[in-house]
């Protein structure tokens, strides 16, 4: 079976790094919405270092058009419907459902790696968008984060343990379900 592999956690978790260990450990391609969205911005002469920027362009193609959204990102990322392939950054149930659609035949599945307050706050302390942490969580965007997709997740990983730890734990769970 081609899998599909989605990662979400709410801002600081570790999905963008964890994603990028678990690729290269199975060496699928990888892309992220925040990847997609950073060259947009940047096609479009922004800031793809605004979170905000980042939120807004985001939710904008979300409400417009998501499997539109959804086909662009894969697009953007090489995907390959016969081949493993992971994406981070899902922050909507909608836009997992859509993603599930279009990677038929591959299999989705949804990994939400979970951290509490102060460890995502100290893992974006170094960031040069820290101080914008606590609007940034509370935009519309972030809102599912807390609440259904960790329900819908197939697998919720503690994301406070080792990084690879946290890594091995995303590619066992990768290799039962491929």
């Amino acid at each position: 079976m081609t899998l599909l592999l989605c990662f979400s956690g709410q801002i600081g978790s570790g999905k963008s790094s964890v994603s990028i260990a678990v690729a290269d450990a199975l060496g699928w391609k990888r892309t992220g919405f925040g990847d997609y969205l950073r060259a947009e911005i940047v096609r479009k002469g922004g800031d793809p270092a605004s979170r905000e920027a980042l939120q807004e362009l985001g939710q904008s193609r979300v409400d417009a058009d998501p499997v539109a959204f959804c086909r662009d990102l894969l697009d953007f990322g090489g995907f390959v419907a016969d081949e493993g392939f992971v994406i981070d950054g899902i922050r909507h149930v909608d836009i997992y459902d859509i993603l599930e659609d279009l990677a038929s035949p591959a299999t989705a599945r949804l990994i939400f790696l979970q951290a509490g307050e102060i460890v995502r706050a100290a893992r974006v302390q170094p960031r040069r968008d820290h101080e914008d942490l606590a609007r940034a969580e509370q935009h519309r965007v972030e809102a599912e984060l807390r609440d259904e997709l960790p329900e819908r997740a197939d697998a919720v990983i503690n994301a406070e343990i080792s990084f690879d730890e946290v890594v091995a734990a995303c590619i066992d769970r990768a290799k039962t379900w491929s």
